[in-house]
């Protein structure tokens, strides 16, 4: 210590390796490192700020997820712009989660429901998707519903499905409106309250989306996947269920999101016999790439050119006969 400096000292040795060669190409070396304090200094009352990031708000940062609900197109690569559908069509959709600064994590569908309204709580209400990741609409027997494109390590924050498109019966306006409760877990937690199950028909068994074994998804036959208790939360106390072992930073993982309203038509077969003549022409001329007048016009040129070929042909065989 100095009249005004603390001083650090320490040294920095180099020591290399030859491994038995006959030849370097470096030496050793001690390296002095000093390092000079200011012994005095002005202290305020305003606060510090640290200039690294406590862990307390690294963890609150990373416990922030963002879940939302995509319609998108047949390629899964587009969002769909439209919101009408067919009956008889499938309508993609893309469940998906926000990770950025987050430990990896594997997203989950609890439920998923259909309603008529906006009101979440509202009745008649038709359960899609349940007990923890069960697609129920697949079981249906006029349904094709199913999970699809299985993941791989790189989209593990999206899941996506096939839902056979329908109505609610007696409802005259064709609308739904669907509700969703996700969730994220980590990679390697694999049980029966984090899968993503189908139910095929022809072996009358629920197969998982990705998992290697079928026995997480057993309890779906059953309806019955877990010990559950009761939690409140959301601004109209709704209650939903969720298993009983999560503990309070858990919960942070899960989130709601929704679709809706989407519009549900007859199918295409009763839209034609329908529309107007002049929708009728329009929809031909699309079809066709040059529309109705390109058809024409190719009928008249191949008509000329098989005039004009059967004209050359008479015309050579007349002149052989009066050559001859």
């Amino acid at each position: 210590m100095t009249g005004d400096f603390l001083i650090y000292t320490t040294h920095l040795n180099h020591t290399p390796e030859y491994h038995g060669s006959v030849i370097v190409r470096t030496n050793g070396a001690v390296v002095p490192i000093e390092c000079r304090y200011f012994r005095k200094g002005n202290v305020s009352s305003d606060p510090i700020k640290p200039t690294w990031i406590p862990f307390s708000s690294t963890k609150s940062g990373e416990g922030h997820l963002s879940f939302s609900l995509r319609l998108m197109n047949g390629d899964w690569l587009t969002e769909r712009t439209s919101t009408v559908y067919y009956l008889g069509e499938f309508i993609h959709i893309e469940a998906s989660v926000s990770m950025t600064n987050h430990m990896s994590l594997k997203l989950y569908i609890d439920h998923f429901v259909a309603i008529l309204c906006k009101d979440k709580d509202s009745t008649p209400r038709y359960s899609i998707i349940d007990h923890n990741g069960c697609l129920l609409d697949s079981k249906a027997e006029d349904s094709f519903s199913t999970f699809v494109l299985p993941r791989d390590e790189w989209e593990l924050d999206k899941l996506r499905f096939d839902l056979d498109a329908f109505r609610f019966l007696g409802d005259d306006h064709s609308l739904i409106f669907i509700t969703c409760h996700l969730k994220v877990a980590p990679v390697d937690q694999r049980d029966s309250r984090n899968k993503a199950c189908t139910f095929q028909k022809v072996q009358n068994v629920w197969i998982p989306l990705e998992e290697p074994s079928i026995d997480i998804c057993a309890c779906c036959h059953v309806d019955n996947c877990g010990a559950k208790r009761e939690l409140w939360f959301g601004s109209r106390g709704r209650r939903d269920l969720v298993p009983e072992a999560e503990t309070e930073a858990e919960l942070k993982w899960e989130g709601e999101a929704s679709l809706g309203p989407l519009l549900i038509l007859d199918t295409d077969v009763t839209k034609l016999a329908t529309e107007s003549l002049n929708e009728a022409e329009r929809r031909l001329q699309e079809r066709s790439p040059g529309g109705v007048e390109s058809e024409v016009v190719l009928i008249v040129a191949l008509t000329v050119t098989a005039v004009s070929l059967i004209s050359a042909s008479l015309l050579t065989l007349f002149l052989y006969r009066k050559h001859r």
